[in-house]
């Protein structure tokens, strides 16, 4: 499974990027997204626009959950949508995180893999990045060594 985060200050166009990331890897295989969604009560409809430009599964994390899990850390998010067998995962937000990024606006961040601005957005940028995604190593989830505990 490959991950990619988007992230950047508001307004500076996660959403659009990540939508049309999602329309481009889904020709290529399963798409499943997370949103960071800390300190929203509701989803504001983002995480809507991910499915509605085709991701297959969407987690929203923060004070509203889209779905339930008793971790509702981003590593247990990666988990689910690779248990669910996603091919590809864009990530919106979690700009801390060491994955790696796509970035708008002005935040300084590890593992920044192409800085964009949504005016320089076009067929041939996705294209870019699809390819980035491609090239990416395989994100495996970190799994708890249980071998120790007696059955």
């Amino acid at each position: 499974m490959k991950v990619i985060a988007v992230v950047g200050t508001k307004k500076t166009g996660k959403t659009i990027l990540v939508e049309l990331m999602i329309r481009s890897l889904k020709d290529l295989g399963k798409v499943g997204t997370v949103k960071d969604m800390k300190g929203h009560q509701v989803d504001s409809g983002d995480t809507r626009r991910h499915f509605m430009a085709g991701a297959d599964e969407v987690i929203g994390l923060g004070d509203a959950m889209l779905k339930v899990t008793h971790d509702g850390s981003l590593q247990s998010a990666l988990k689910d949508l690779y248990d669910d067998g996603m091919d590809f995962v864009v990530v919106e937000g979690f700009k801390m995180s060491d994955l790696p990024k796509v970035v708008l606006g002005d935040v300084q961040v590890a593992r920044a893999l192409k800085r964009v601005d949504l005016s320089q957005v076009n067929d041939d940028l996705i294209r870019e990045i699809v390819n980035l995604v491609l090239g990416l190593e395989d994100f495996v989830p970190y799994i708890q060594d249980c071998s120790d505990k007696i059955s």
